[in-house]
């Protein structure tokens, strides 16, 4: 039995909540290169997690208002009136009626159906919103593409773009931190063929670490860079046979910087103003291209 063969869809899961140790995790993410099925169903999951999180996050980390704060750290109020006697044997009262803590607890259990019926009619009404904004988007596009959107849409600017909005602001985005840096670049030689970090401490970033994404048509490296500021940047690459001359583009706050050397589609992806971006893209590309320094 190969080792994909064990990997079931609560794997998946895991991965995507961040409950997987790093031996498995890396078992699971070995499969999803091999599966691109698999991988796609990941990353919508990731993607429904954002939007769920964006939608409800800001709720959730609300402040509680002063009157219900007050009212849970008030005590409870004595018990009015005398209750039964506790004697052994039996207390009789009027048939049919209740004693008065178990009204109260139904009308508890009562209180709380009606709040999750409330949460859940809330929850359907938003995932209803996300839907019709969807359908609205797919709408608003036209119904063919030519060759050159398909291709642009699969392209390694576009992925790269992808797994930086995937990753770069995950509590854990980097698989091996930079305090591993050998076993860093024996990984990526051993899973893209290309076992370089560039150092760019001189332009005001440092190294966090890296990962393995699922390319446009090969296992890519993922490298994050963080400036004192907290502001990160991606360093994205592969193999690309084609030879194409740097290029860049901008939109919606992120600039992306792609070029080409030693066989590997390099893109760098970030926030940073557009200059502090192309001085990080000089850098990369002028440590990707010099010889590695042989240790004595």
């Amino acid at each position: 039995m190969t080792p994909s063969a064990l990997i079931e869809e609560a794997d998946l899961h895991a991965l995507v909540d961040g409950e997987l140790d790093p031996e498995r995790r890396r078992k699971v993410e070995d499969h999803l290169l091999q599966h691109p099925e698999d991988a796609a169903l990941v990353e919508g999951w990731r993607r429904q997690n954002a939007a769920l999180r964006a939608a409800f996050e800001p709720v959730a980390l609300e402040p509680a208002p002063l009157s219900l704060r007050e009212a849970a750290a008030r005590p409870p109020a004595p018990p009015v009136g005398q209750g039964p006697i506790e004697t052994g044997a039996i207390h009789w009262g009027r048939p049919g009626a209740a004693p008065r803590p178990m009204r109260k607890l139904d009308e508890i259990r009562a209180s709380r159906r009606r709040q999750a019926l409330a949460s859940t009619l809330l929850t359907l009404v938003a995932g209803a919103a996300v839907a019709v904004a969807a359908l609205l988007f797919l709408a608003s596009r036209p119904p063919t593409q030519s060759p050159t959107l398909t291709r642009a849409a699969t392209s390694y600017a576009a992925r790269a773009g992808l797994t930086y909005a995937t990753y770069i602001l995950d509590a854990r985005p980097v698989e091996i931190d930079a305090a591993h840096h050998d076993e860093l670049l024996t990984w990526l030689q051993e899973r893209v063929g290309f076992s370089r970090a560039p150092d760019l401490d001189g332009v005001g970033l440092r190294l966090l670490g890296g990962r393995v994404a699922p390319g446009v048509a090969a296992p890519a490296a993922f490298l994050i860079y963080q400036r004192d500021d907290g502001a990160r940047v991606g360093l994205y690459f592969e193999r690309a046979e084609a030879v194409a001359a740097p290029s860049g583009q901008r939109g919606q706050g992120v600039t992306v910087i792609e070029w080409r050397a030693s066989g590997f589609a390099f893109v760098l992806v970030g926030a940073l103003p557009p200059d502090a971006m192309q001085a990080a893209a000089e850098a990369a590309a002028a440590a990707v291209l010099t010889p590695p320094t042989e240790s004595k």
